[in-house]
């Protein structure tokens, strides 16, 4: 291998990875704005449970926390009643 390839591959191997850490970078912009929103959810969910519903008052944290969770996954839907 001659001593003027080296500075190249340098270059090149210097370009590679700076395009793969850009790369990178802009999928995890996605991901922190779901994350994000999902915490938004999380927080606005289980201060209504805590606040609003008077069935659920006397259910300790981890079960309110558990519900919330649930309904920012989608978990949660309102079923569809069947009629004949």
């Amino acid at each position: 291998m001659s001593s003027h390839k080296s500075p190249d591959m340098i270059k090149y191997c210097l370009i590679t990875s700076t395009t793969a850490i850009v790369l990178i970078f802009i999928s995890l912009i996605s991901v922190s704005k779901k994350a994000f929103y999902w915490n938004q959810c999380f927080k606005k969910t289980y201060q209504w449970i805590d606040t609003n519903e008077i069935e659920l008052k006397n259910w300790d944290k981890e079960s309110k926390e558990s519900i919330a969770v649930a309904v920012c996954n989608g978990a949660v839907y309102e079923p569809k009643i069947k009629t004949k």
